[in-house]
């Protein structure tokens, strides 16, 4: 049997399909990897993808959501991701199954969920209608495969035995990042000096979308004072509907506290009138070493030198209430 995965857009190597190609594999099945790094961002090309024929078997993952109308195919394909279906799921055999990491040949990075759903009901957010309320669903000793291991959980903190398993992380020295982020409006004291303690990769990541909670934000840094400058990153969603003012003062308020930001666009932004601030705007704060270093004003002289238009015109929307 040959089997044909097809990994349509993920930035980094796709559980799912690893699954996949343990189950096939243990039956005996010839497997193939494709990477079509297809782009999220609209303005980017996109090349479609022909199918080839010659497999008894072909899946697909698509994360985002014009990645599927790229490939183009016969009907031969089963596709899965948050990109074509909320309900979509593997078989309970094959998502039981440890993960095939030789996929990915250059990987050296562990992956998993340690917990799935949300107990929050963001509108921008898949997550609570595709996995519903925050629930474990592995342990850390299922996951850890190599020296360092990446979880993906949505929001672990607001697992009920998050302590317990922040203390196991600390107990083993495991060296690890949570990739989607903790929510900032969960730390307390207990579970801020258990993040102190991990072997953490990276910035420690949460998120900070609507300026509504600020007084909560500047509560639970306080409570972060283990941090060292620009330790944290934060994930700062903004739409067109949001005032421009409302997302400058959660860049200010971060920069102030030496927090990096990244900002997080809604596709809504590339269809907007001022679409490019937008792209001005998190070209800025995306980079580090220019936000932590250069006002957004010297930035767009930097980044448009001869195009005085631009920098005026993004500018003024910037110094827009």
């Amino acid at each position: 049997m040959n089997v044909l995965l097809i990994d349509a857009d993920s930035k980094i190597p796709n559980l799912a399909l690893m699954k996949l190609s343990t189950y096939y594999k243990g039956i005996g099945a010839n497997i193939s990897l494709v990477r079509l790094n297809l782009s999220y961002y609209p303005t980017r090309k996109r090349v479609y993808y022909v199918v080839p024929p010659g497999y008894d078997k072909i899946f697909c993952s698509v994360i985002f959501l014009e990645s599927y109308n790229y490939i183009l195919h016969d009907n031969n394909v089963e596709f899965g991701g948050t990109g074509y279906s909320l309900s979509k799921e593997l078989p309970n055999e094959i998502e039981l199954l440890e993960p095939d990491y030789s996929l990915y040949g250059d990987n050296d990075v562990s992956y998993g969920f340690i917990s799935r759903g949300c107990i929050r009901n963001c509108s921008f957010c898949f997550v609570p209608r595709k996995e519903g309320t925050i629930h474990q669903v592995n342990s850390i000793n299922n996951i850890v495969r190599h020296n360092k291991t990446m979880f993906m959980d949505n929001n672990f903190l607001a697992l009920p035995n998050h302590k317990e398993l922040l203390q196991e992380l600390v107990d083993k020295k495991i060296k690890c990042q949570f990739n989607q982020g903790f929510d900032i409006r969960l730390i307390d004291n207990e579970n801020s000096l258990l993040l102190s303690k991990l072997k953490y990769l990276g910035n420690y990541i949460f998120a900070f979308d609507s300026w509504s909670y600020i007084s909560l934000v500047d509560k639970k840094l306080e409570l972060l004072d283990w941090r060292k400058p620009w330790q944290l990153k934060f994930f700062v969603y903004c739409n067109p509907e949001m005032t421009i003012s409302e997302t400058i003062n959660r860049l200010n308020y971060l920069r102030d506290n030496c927090c990096l930001p990244y900002l997080m666009r809604d596709i809504s932004c590339w269809e907007s009138d001022k679409k490019h601030f937008y792209t001005d705007l998190a070209a800025w704060c995306n980079q580090p070493n220019l936000f932590k270093k250069m006002l957004f004003r010297d930035f767009l002289y930097k980044r448009h030198p001869k195009n005085k238009e631009r920098q005026q015109s993004s500018y003024k929307i910037y110094l827009s209430k």
